[in-house]
This record gives C-alpha cells, sequence and structure tokens, in this order.
C-alpha cells in the first residue's frame, strides 16, 4: 500500500548548499549540536531538564550542546540524587564524544524499508552504506556524510543527507545543509517536523545560546531560543522547487514549563510569484481564502501567497507523590480561519503525551503513551463548511497539491493526515553499554478511505489510499564496544482493510554496525 514518488533532476539550490559547506571546511573536531539520531541521549537529557539541571529548552532539534555543556559543568555530580547519576554520566560521555574528531561509517542491512522514520530510528531505505566526516572550531562547524543505497524509494542511490557547514557569529549560527529536524515534545511523532522525510536543503538562521529574557521589574528569567529556515523542495512535485519557510520560538517561562511556537509555508517555485511583497504576506498569514486572506475568487485564480501550518506545544513536568510525571499538548493547525470558541487557530488538529519514569530490572525506563489525530474536513471559502466526512484536507493544498511533503513521506506527522493514531513507548536509562527501546503502536490511516488522486504518485496520501487498521510492534537494542556500536531491530505489524482485502502481515528485521574511526 506503499506509494512512493519520483526524483527530479533539479539541483541547483542543493548544489548551492553543497558549495557553501565545502567552503567551511577548516581542520577542527566534532559536532556542535544533537541531532535527531539519538533517542537515549534525548531520553538522558530530557530527564535532567525535568530536574533543573539543564536549563536551556530541549524540544527543538538539533539542539544545540553550548548551553548543554554549561549547565553540567556548573552541576556537581556529588550533589546530584542518585537516580539522576546514570543520565548525567551518559550525557557527559555523548558530550565528551561531540568534542572528538569524528569520522564513521555506518552500515545498514534490512529486509524491508523503514515504513515510519521516528526519532532515533537507524535508516529509511533499506541496505545502505554512510561515511560521515565533521570538524568544529569556535567560529565554524561542518559534516560530509555521503550514504549509499542499493534500494531508493526516491531514485537517489548517492546521498548527502546530514551534511552541513556552519558558521558562529555572536550568538547567532547561519547553516547551511541538509539536516534532519525534530521540533516538538513528542517522542514517537510530531504534527509540526520530523525526521520521517528525508532532509531538506536549506539555509538556517538559530541562536546559540538560550540566553535568559529577564522580565522588566522581576528576578524571573526566561530561557529561549528561535530558529528559522528557509528550504528548497527540489522532488518531484506539481510545483517545481518549492520553498519551505520554518520558524520556531521556544522558551521555558520556569523550569517545569516549556513552550513552543512554531510556523510553516510553503511559497513560491515553478510558475509561482517569489518576490518579497509575496513572502510578506505570507509573515502576514494573508493566506486564508474567504477570511483573512484573498476572497474565494481570488483563490480560485490562484492568488494565494502560499500554503501555511501553524501551532503550539506546552509541556510541562511535576513531581506526584515524589515520581516523575510529565504531560504535553500540540495544537498545529492548517489554513483556516478561527472557529471561534476556545479555537484560537484554524483547521487545528492535536496531539496529547503522558511520560514517567520506572524502573524495571535493576534499569530506569522513560516511558510513554502518546495520542494524536490529523481527521480535518476543510471550513475554509474555498472548500466549504466541512461538512463532509472526506478529509483529504490536513498536509494539503490546492496550489501546492503535493502538499507538505518531500521525497515521498510526510514533513510532519509519521502517519500522514486523516489518521488517528495511539503509541506506547519506553527507553531504557542508563550509563551502561546496552540501550533498549520499545514500541507499540495502533492505528488508523487514512480512516476516511478516500485519497486525492489514488492513480498519482506525488499527490494524496504517501502510506495508503484505502483504509488501514494497523497494529505494529517495534523494538531495537543497542550495544556499544569502543569504537564501535551495534543495532539489531525488528517491526512486526498486523495490517487490516474496510474493503475487503485480506489481513496483511510484515516483518523487518534489521542489523546497523557503525564504527568512529
Amino acid at each position: 500500500m506503499f506509494k512512493k514518488i519520483r526524483k527530479t533532476k533539479s539541483v541547483q539550490f542543493r548544489l548551492a548548499i553543497t558549495t557553501a559547506i565545502i567552503s567551511l571546511c577548516p581542520v577542527a573536531h566534532a559536532s556542535p549540536w544533537v541531532d535527531t539520531s539519538n533517542i537515549f541521549l534525548r531520553a538522558n537529557i530530557q530527564q535532567l531538564a525535568d530536574a533543573g539541571i539543564i536549563k536551556t529548552p530541549v524540544t527543538t532539534f538539533p539542539l544545540m550542546w553550548n548551553d548543554i555543556a554549561k549547565d553540567l559543568t556548573t552541576s556537581s555530580i556529588m550533589s546530584l540524587p542518585d537516580d539522576l547519576s546514570p543520565a548525567y554520566h551518559y550525557v557527559r560521555h555523548q558530550l565528551k564524544l561531540a568534542k572528538k574528531n569524528r569520522k564513521s561509517v555506518k552500515a545498514n542491512l534490512a529486509n524491508q524499508d523503514k515504513r515510519f522514520t521516528s526519532f532515533g530510528e537507524e535508516f529509511r531505505d533499506k541496505n545502505n552504506i554512510q561515511v560521515n566526516t565533521s570538524f568544529l572550531t569556535d567560529r565554524f562547524a561542518f559534516k560530509i556524510s555521503t550514504n549509499y543505497t542499493n534500494s531508493p524509494s526516491d531514485g537517489d542511490e548517492i546521498q548527502l543527507d546530514g551534511s552541513y557547514g556552519a558558521f558562529f557569529i555572536g550568538n547567532w549560527v547561519f547553516t547551511a545543509g541538509m539536516q534532519d529536524r525534530w521540533w516538538g515534545p513528542t517522542w514517537d511523532s510530531s504534527l509540526s517536523l520530523t525526521n520521517n522525510a528525508r532532509p531538506i536543503p536549506a539555509l538556517t538562521l538559530s541562536r546559540k545560546s538560550a540566553i535568559p529574557l529577564t522580565v522588566p521589574f522581576t528576578e524571573i528569567d526566561i530561557p529561549w531560543t528561535v530558529t528559522t529556515f528557509m528550504g528548497q523542495m527540489d522532488d518531484n512535485r506539481v510545483v517545481n522547487d518549492t520553498l519551505l519557510w520554518g520558524f520556531r520560538l521556544n522558551f521555558k517561562p520556569t523550569e517545569q514549563l516549556e513552550v513552543g511556537v512554531t510556523r510553516l509555508a510553503q511559497w513560491a517555485g515553478d510558475g509561482r510569484p517569489s518576490d518579497l511583497s509575496t513572502f510578506i504576506d505570507v509573515l502576514k498569514g494573508l493566506d486564508n481564502c474567504g477570511g483573512t486572506g484573498p476572497s474565494e475568487e481570488e483563490c480560485a485564480a490562484g492568488q494565494e501567497p502560499g500554503n501555511q501550518l501553524a501551532g503550539y506545544d506546552i509541556r510541562y513536568s511535576m513531581a506526584i507523590f515524589d515520581h516523575p510525571f510529565a504531560v504535553s499538548f500540540t495544537s498545529f493547525a492548517e489554513d483556516g480561519d478561527s472557529k471561534g470558541g476556545l479555537s484560537i487557530l484554524g483547521e487545528e488538529r492535536y496531539q496529547i503525551g503522558l511520560e514517567s519514569q520506572l524502573h524495571v530490572f535493576n534499569q530506569a525506563w522513560k516511558v510513554y503513551i502518546e495520542g494524536a489525530d490529523t481527521y480535518a474536513t476543510c471550513r475554509d471559502g474555498r472548500n466549504g463548511p466541512g461538512d463532509s466526512t472526506v478529509g483529504d484536507c490536513y498536509y494539503e493544498h490546492h496550489i501546492y497539491q503535493t502538499g507538505m511533503r518531500y521525497n515521498g513521506r510526510s514533513v510532519g506527522n509519521l502517519y500522514e493526515n486523516d489518521a488517528t493514531s495511539l503509541v506506547a513507548g519506553a527507553i531504557s536509562q542508563s550509563n551502561s553499554n546496552t540501550q533498549v527501546e520499545l514500541k507499540f503502536r495502533w492505528l488508523q490511516l487514512n480512516k476516511d478511505n478516500h485519497d486525492k488522486a489514488p492513480e498519482t504518485d506525488n499527490i494524496g496520501n504517501t502510506l495508503t489510499s484505502i483504509a488501514e487498521n494497523l497494529l505494529m510492534v517495534s523494538g531495537k537494542v543497542q550495544h556499544s564496544y569502543r569504537n564501535w556500536r551495534f543495532t539489531l531491530g525488528s517491526d512486526i505489524s498486523q495490517s487490516s482493510y474496510d474493503n475487503d482485502l485480506d489481513d496483511d502481515t510484515n516483518f523487518n528485521i534489521y542489523a546497523n554496525v557503525e564504527v568512529n574511526l
């Protein structure tokens, strides 16, 4: 039931990105940020943040090491509770590795591609080999990542995903490259940006340190970060070379509360206006048909400046009877006008998560449960009052018909539009050499049993053109030995369909080997 997208050979923007990377290649060492490749590192960072050890916001990835390193330095291991000591040592060890010259080789063997690529997943396309080189100075950073796969889903056997060049000016970082992003507090999926799709070549400006803002006439300090990027979606699309603009503000009003505000917008591209005034209209949000944006007639004539999504997420941690808990909530909206009442956005969809810590088999575990829904029937001036049972609204657009997708995958929710998901997971937390992740998924995919263009690869739901109910159990074990890291994992799934099709069982078994040279 997979739908795949063919790759075009438009390379101008990607070539410019690669040239910028190569131009920033001094000899130095390491990586300036935490990327989306290590779920165990993220779990330990989050535990230290919930305890107040790490004070910087930690729900926007790539996440700068700068403030984490400072917070670890100012914390004394002697004063830490016993339950925080493993997390502290693990993060310190990963920071030590990040400061070293790094050349690594990774190899993957699998019998299938990864259908869903979540935070910390090992691969997208099966059977690949990757060579990485990264360096860092006080002013520059770069990484060259070359990946080869013999079975690419989008036609690119050789990929530069993960490559970047960056330089630092004061408290700002300018980056050119293809970086995976994860925006939001959740662990399995996010409605805004995830690493599900291949990274988009982009120019990025980010804050290096979350230097706090002091509230006037108080002693309240609010650490904050901001990042914005402009990327080119250079895959096979209805509107070729569409630009994707992203913005995220992340701040912590208190040690327990973290807030993120996100905007995404597609604009420009072949045959579309790309001047400054158009982008200013995008910034103003003047693209809600029949509402704050163009009239219905103007929208019908294609006069919208772009396709936008916007929303916010919050995460609050607490202790109940001395036991840690956290709750997160995300509201992320498609184009549309506010429906009134408690709604402050347009066609918003929601995600909620609950987290805690358990001690099982003499090991600490981060455990969570997350639910999300992307089934929406558009109520804007173009698509009517929303009384139809057909969705095909979320991540979609009547001009940018490929939608918020890149190379055949959603850039946001792993489970696409018109989906309901409930996911439970457990992540081991220790400073030992062996780590374990377990996950159970209950999914309703394409639940309206309708697809915008079932016969067209680059339009509509990328997972399935019909309704699919899916149960999946996933697990992986990761073991480190000196310069080597070994991962063995599997996904076992059972699918049933509404169209009198036979049930389908899938087994995906994979092994990864990584060595630091």
